[in-house]
Order: structure tokens, then C-alpha cells, then sequence
């Protein structure tokens, strides 16, 4: 029996602060905003789960709460340690110009992929491997009917390497995914007996309105 599952890149973080991990104001509208159109639409789902990172956190319970549901936490769907990797190189994380940011974070995560993995920094391949964990863990049935449909709240770059496990891209291409990812947008992948299958990719339909051209964001 198929069962969707829903990554949801968590709302706008607060970049440039001295706390990343968290929520801006227009981050909670994201959330509520994703969570108002799935109501909606009339999306039913059997469950959702984030991450154990606060912005993860902060961006399911708006969605849950619109959908009558309860936000479960599944370890594995946290980021990657981006601090780390900047930090190795002599840079602070998530400060100074956006550009020359992600700019430097690509070079890295292709160093990183290459096997180039700085001190206490878990390497690509664990990554990878917690990612795959934890998508069989969410969509995994703890009662008597199955799954059929769950969302989970991560980042950008978890919810890339799933989709580059589902297509067998190369770590260059899931970079590039990575830095693609859009704030609430929505990737959707069918888990099949016969394999898994990417249906959706970044998709933002709750900001597709005038009035929400602002909050199409990438932090």
C-alpha cells in the first residue's frame, strides 16, 4: 500500500540574529498560512512529525492545530550541521550578506561531499543515512491501519537528500536542491512497493496570491 509523505521545509528562520533557530514573524504566518490552505483544500492526513530543531518545532504546531492533529517528533529529520562547517572554515553561521553566505555554505557542502568532513561534524554518509531512517520511521504504522499520508516538518537540505535518494542524484544536484527550498514549500514523495517516487517538489500554493508575493523567502 502506497503512502504520501508531505516534507514541509519549516517557515523563514531568523537569519542575520544571534539565534537562527527560530521563527521570524513572517515564519509563523508561513506556517499558519500552509496550514489554513491544507484545511481547506480538505488534506487529511494520519499524522505529523518534525524534527527536534525549534524552527522545525515552531512551523508544525500552526499546521497541526488547522488540522486537528498533534505533531510527533521523529529524530533524524534535523539539518545538517551548516555552524559546523562554516565555523571550520572561519565563519560565523547565518550572519553578515545573504549572497556570500550561501555562496561560501555551496563550496562547503561539496567539500563536505567529497569527504572532506571537519572535526565533530557527522559525515555526508551518516547523513544520508538518517535522512532515509528517518523517512521510514514517520511513515511507519504504530496501529493497526497503515499510514497513508503523513507530513513532516524539516530543512532544506534533509528534505533534498531525500529527494536526491528518491531520483539517485549526485551530491552536486542535491546541493543545488538545497539551496532552492523554499520557506513552507511543500515536497511530496509516494513511498510504493516498487520504489519510492518524487510527485512534488517545493511547491508554495498557500503564497500564491498578491498579497503574499513578500513572503516567497529562502532562509
Amino acid at each position: 500500500m502506497a503512502c504520501e509523505l508531505w516534507l514541509v521545509r519549516h517557515g523563514q528562520a531568523a537569519f542575520g540574529t544571534d539565534n537562527y533557530d527560530r521563527l521570524t514573524a513572517l515564519g509563523w504566518d508561513q506556517a499558519r498560512w500552509l496550514g489554513a490552505h491544507l484545511a481547506e483544500q480538505g488534506a487529511t492526513f494520519d499524522a505529523i512529525c518534525a524534527g527536534r530543531l525549534r524552527r522545525q518545532q515552531e512551523t508544525a504546531r500552526p499546521i497541526a492545530e488547522a488540522l486537528g492533529l498533534t505533531v510527533e517528533t521523529v529524530l533524524g529529520f534535523e539539518e545538517y550541521d551548516g555552524d559546523g562547517l562554516m565555523q571550520a572554515a572561519g565563519r560565523r553561521a547565518h550572519q553578515g550578506d545573504r549572497a556570500d553566505h550561501f555562496r561560501t555554505l555551496r563550496g562547503l557542502l561539496v567539500q563536505w561531499a567529497d569527504g572532506e568532513t571537519p572535526p565533530g561534524v557527522e559525515t555526508w554518509q551518516a547523513f544520508q543515512d538518517r535522512i532515509a531512517r528517518a523517512q521510514a520511521t514517520a511513515i511507519a504504522a504504530d496501529t493497526a491501519q497503515p499510514r497513508r499520508r503523513v507530513i513532516a516538518v524539516s530543512s532544506g537540505g534533509a528534505i533534498a537528500a531525500a529527494v536526491a535518494q528518491a531520483l539517485g542524484l549526485p551530491p552536486d544536484q542535491m546541493v543545488e536542491l538545497n539551496l532552492q527550498a523554499r520557506n513552507t514549500g511543500v515536497t511530496r514523495l509516494i513511498f510504493a512497493r516498487r520504489g519510492v517516487y518524487l510527485n512534488q517538489f517545493n511547491a508554495v500554493p498557500h503564497l500564491d496570491r498578491p498579497d503574499r508575493r513578500h513572503a516567497e523567502t529562502y532562509s
